[in-house]
């Protein structure tokens, strides 16, 4: 993986962060998460009614075998350090929902989507489709898709594509990490409050100053299965 040093400064802290030697149980936890029950139209259930399997992002990833055969593979150390940004991100900018998706081909549909692969806050869906039809409706895929941020200041004036999938979200900031040579999208981050208006012009830059890192640094590039 290769950084810059004038890379934002939360991107250093985690590239430079010692590794830990995490148990199978910690390594189960980074890859199966809660996703919430889709509604008619893939909605998101805002009954907030969990579905009985979690995601499992080993499989979207192609990678095989038990826990703890993965507890020293790299891409464990990847994810690992994607979530030290997010949470440390979380904590900067005080947002309630953080998290980091990358583009990629889809295990289950085979078309291209944005997969969640770290985040903090409550659960969400694990897949945005990569198409024109479902950016109709979604910010997240709107921005995977035309590489463009989003700011949203307000969910309940708001009259863009917007995906709703916790009602108490009053706004977001979504935004791509695109190649710094290709100007591919590689990914987005998304970033949710409860509270309206709560991406000001600096909160919106440190994010931004994130995506720019995690561009160039590796985090956005998995390792073969």
């Amino acid at each position: 993986m290769q950084f810059t040093m004038d890379s934002d400064p939360i991107i250093l802290s985690s590239m430079a962060a010692q590794e830990p030697e995490l148990t199978a149980d910690q390594v189960q936890a980074m890859y199966e998460y809660k996703v919430p029950v889709l509604a008619a139209g893939a909605a998101c259930s805002l009954k907030k009614e969990l579905a009985p399997e979690p995601f499992k992002l080993a499989e979207a990833l192609g990678l095989t075998g038990d826990y703890s055969e993965l507890t020293s593979h790299s891409e464990t150390a990847r994810l690992w350090r994607l979530k030290l940004v997010v949470d440390e991100l979380a904590a900067a900018t005080k947002a309630d929902w953080v998290g980091v998706y990358r583009s990629t081909t889809s295990k289950s549909s085979g078309g291209p989507v944005l997969l969640k692969e770290a985040y903090i806050g409550r659960p969400s869906r694990a897949e945005f489709p990569l198409t024109e039809e479902f950016a109709k409706n979604s910010n997240n895929s709107t921005v995977g898709l035309f590489g463009k941020a989003v700011l949203v200041e307000d969910t309940k004036t708001y009259e863009g594509p917007y995906y709703m999938c916790d009602g108490e979200v009053r706004s977001e900031y979504c935004t791509p990490i695109v190649h710094p040579t290709s100007g591919a999208v590689l990914g987005i981050i998304d970033a949710e409050a409860f509270a309206p208006n709560h991406f000001t012009a600096d909160v919106v830059k440190q994010i931004d100053s994130v995506c720019a890192g995690l561009a160039s640094c590796g985090l956005m590039t998995p390792t073969p299965a």
